[in-house]
């Protein structure tokens, strides 16, 4: 199939150096035409925004040129998705990312052949864009099988994404990972548009290691626009239907919804969000799941009913984390076994099913600078990955005391006149945490985020949630 060729290739060609221009040709019929340059990348093959149009195929410039739209006719019957008539009606306009290179704009078409109608070969050193009838199930049958569901604990990470997707295809497998969490989807307005920096090929390589990959979606924590989309129906049944094709063209595993800095008044919005999109979304075989703050009485938390949405969410993701926020004015621990053990205790209180209850653990933690001042003391927090405290307990010399209570290490120096404490998170800190899920039979884990932990601490992830 062409989309097999096309990873193939550009996972070869990748090997050597991370962008390679390759010779273009359109090809109608029998007659094939030069058109221009493209660039394989390990996300794909990128065409120019030039060649697109000369094929057909109009892209209009978005979100301050950082993206294209692409409008789609007739979008219950292009993605097979009968409900899109409802929720979004003739037309959807759909957001992509581009690739800019010397003042060129670039298009990902690795994967959208539903939507381009261009089947992707390889002769010699060109690639050849046909123009053909595709549609989305036979897209789809050229991709990688998604893995089954294996009846484990979950074991998921989320993996922060700025702009461009890293190679994951290169990366080592992780034994113990069972879902990786992209944050891909942001909310732009409020009338239910969405920043999509997905990819085709990271699916795949997520596949093909045997992860489910449920997509991240957020509200940008833009309080204004999330109050404007709850508002407005027909905007949040547009918010939906973007999230349900995003879903289906990338060929996800399911959505991880992510809206935070939600004013109280918003929280039925919230829950009506859900009501909505899970069922669709069960309806494709993927799965849905909320990010919710520990219960408290601030804001935030008020914001977040779990236990609503636990009734209308396949999986909750309890944030069990930031219990010292960066800002905060006091130092202290971001996750320690008494709060966060609390935190899901009220959780289940709150009538959220133990069975659907995820526990977010930090693979972070930080540094806190403390610097005596007429006014007292002035703390500011660093964020630290596991690696960099490592290093500063090594060159520092440090010994770090272990405060059973808390469930980690705790360690603190003087330098440059300002005091500096680091509450550590690492192997047995988080072994202590994980062990509440089997303590409260809770449906797993998730952890924030990727790259932030040593390699050591999936062996702790692995032992803890196969109990």
């Amino acid at each position: 199939m062409a989309f097999a060729i096309i990873i193939s290739l550009s996972a070869s060609l990748f090997a050597a150096e991370p962008e390679t221009q390759i010779p273009l040709v359109h090809r109608q019929g029998t007659n094939s035409t030069a058109a221009g340059t493209g660039i394989l990348r390990h996300d794909g093959l990128w065409v120019p925004q030039d060649t697109m149009a000369a094929m057909g195929i109009q892209l209009t410039d978005g979100l301050k040129g950082k993206g294209f739209f692409l409008n789609v006719n007739n979008p219950a019957e292009t993605f097979d998705i009968p409900a899109l008539a409802s929720l979004a009606g003739n037309s959807l306009p759909l957001y992509f990312p581009l690739l800019k290179s010397e003042g060129i704009s670039y298009f990902n078409v690795t994967g959208m052949e539903a939507i381009t109608q261009l089947a992707v070969s390889y002769e010699g050193e060109n690639a050849v864009l046909t123009k053909t009838g595709a549609s989305m199930s036979s897209s789809l049958a050229a991709r990688t099988p998604k893995p089954a569901d294996d009846g484990k604990k979950i074991s998921l990470v989320w993996a922060h994404v700025t702009r461009f997707n890293p190679d994951l295809g290169a990366e080592t497998k992780i034994n113990s990972l069972g879902i990786i969490s992209p944050t891909w989807f942001n909310l732009t307005d409020g009338m239910g548009n969405v920043a999509n920096r997905a990819s085709v090929p990271y699916v795949e390589a997520a596949h093909k290691k045997g992860y489910k990959v449920w997509a991240l979606a957020s509200n940008g924590f833009s309080r204004a626009n999330t109050t404007q989309l709850f508002a407005n129906r027909a905007a949040l049944n547009m918010y939906v239907a973007r999230l349900l094709v995003y879903a289906k063209l990338y060929n996800l595993d399911g959505i991880n919804i992510d809206f935070e800095s939600v004013a109280e008044s918003d929280r039925d919005g919230l829950v009506r969000l859900m009501e909505i999109l899970t069922p669709q979304l069960n309806a494709l075989g993927l799965k849905s799941s909320i990010d919710v703050h520990v219960p408290g009485n601030s804001a935030s938390s008020r914001s977040h009913m779990r236990g609503a949405l636990a009734q209308n969410t396949d999986y909750i993701m309890l944030m069990a984390y930031d219990e010292h926020w960066r800002t905060s004015k006091k130092a202290g621990s971001v996750a320690s076994m008494p709060w966060v053990e609390r935190a899901v205790q009220n959780t289940l209180a709150e009538g959220v099913p133990a069975e659907k209850l995820v526990l977010g653990v930090p693979f972070y933690m930080r540094r806190w600078e403390e610097t005596q001042t007429a006014d007292g003391v002035k703390v500011k927090g660093y964020t630290l990955k596991m690696a960099d405290s490592d290093a500063i307990i090594s060159s520092m010399g440090l010994q770090p005391v272990w405060n059973d209570k808390l469930g980690q290490y705790f360690y603190s120096y003087v330098k440059n006149g300002k005091t500096y404490k680091v509450w550590v998170e690492d192997g047995t800190s988080m072994a202590r945490k994980l062990a509440l899920i089997q303590k409260y039979g809770l449906a797993g884990a998730a952890a924030w985020s990727k790259g932030h932990e040593k390699p050591q601490i999936w062996d702790v992830m692995g032992s803890s949630l196969a109990r």
